[in-house]
This record gives structure tokens, sequence and C-alpha cells, in this order.
């Protein structure tokens, strides 16, 4: 499913690289490999490509994101999880705003927010810090609507 790729978007043939949509390529902090179709990856492993063939690699290492705007709804997505041992609601998911945040043990690894933009940012942010075990996602701010996301940060 894709085209096999390094985590700078080499393939097999060293003098063969591709970014986007068509490879299959390594996620470090989902630890496995993924094909990924959105904007946001297509343009990062571009970046990593350009780097590689300019003889100064940055590999793509980035939490998978995606966003949508139907309407009126902006749907933001940030993770793959594909394991949900736990979830967490911040708002109300009958109404127009609202974010899930999903654990795999003690590690957030998704968020989906509906018209909740700082949510998304704040928790891709805290996804990237919790897979790497820099900062643990505590499920009690997460759903606090008392304090802000940029304060799960700190």
């Amino acid at each position: 499913n894709g085209i096999v790729v390094n985590e700078v978007g080499q393939t097999s043939d060293a003098h063969i690289f591709a970014a986007g949509d068509c490879t299959s390529h390594p996620n470090d902090l989902l630890g496995r490999t993924m094909r990924l179709e959105s904007v946001p990856n297509a343009i990062e492993q571009g970046k990593a490509v350009a780097s590689a063939i300019c003889g100064t690699p940055k590999p793509y290492h980035q939490v998978p994101w995606f966003w949508s705007d139907q309407y009126d709804v902006k749907l933001q997505i940030a993770g793959v999880p594909t394991q949900i041992d736990s979830k967490v609601l911040r708002g109300d998911d009958s109404s127009n705003s609202f974010a899930w945040f999903y654990f795999t043990g003690d590690k957030l690894t998704g968020v989906t927010a509906i018209n909740r933009p700082a949510e998304f940012m704040a928790g891709r942010m805290l996804i990237e810090k919790s897979l790497k075990g820099e900062l643990s996602a505590d499920p009690a701010k997460l759903a606090d609507e008392d304090m802000k996301p940029k304060e799960w940060l700190a």
C-alpha cells in the first residue's frame, strides 16, 4: 500500500525519492509504517525529500494530522489512535463545539476537534510530547473548560 520510503523519503534505490499521498513511510512516534493522504503530510514529506536531495537530510517526524472545513464545521484530527483504552470529552458533543481526546494506556494518542482550534493545536503538541515521554497528558485538565489549552503544555 504505497511506495515504501525511509524517514527522508528515499526508496530502496538510493537515487529515487517519493513524498506525499503515494508513500508508505515510517512514523517513529507511532512505531509503525503508514500511508497518509493529507496536505500537511505531503508538504512536510516534500521538505524532508528536498533536504535529503540537497545533502542536508532532515528526517520527517510528525504527528499525523488533518483538517476539513464543512460549511460551519471545522473538523481537525491529530494522531492515529488504533487502540483506544480511554477517551476524554471537552465540551458537549451534542453541540457544534467540542473535542475528544484518546488514550492508549497513559499516552495521549489522538484528538478530534469540532470548532475547537485551540484544543486541536495544543492537543497535537501534547500528543507528540506524550508519545516521546516528555510530558504526561492529564485527562482531568483536558476536560476542564476553565483551563486554557496552552496551559496543558506548561
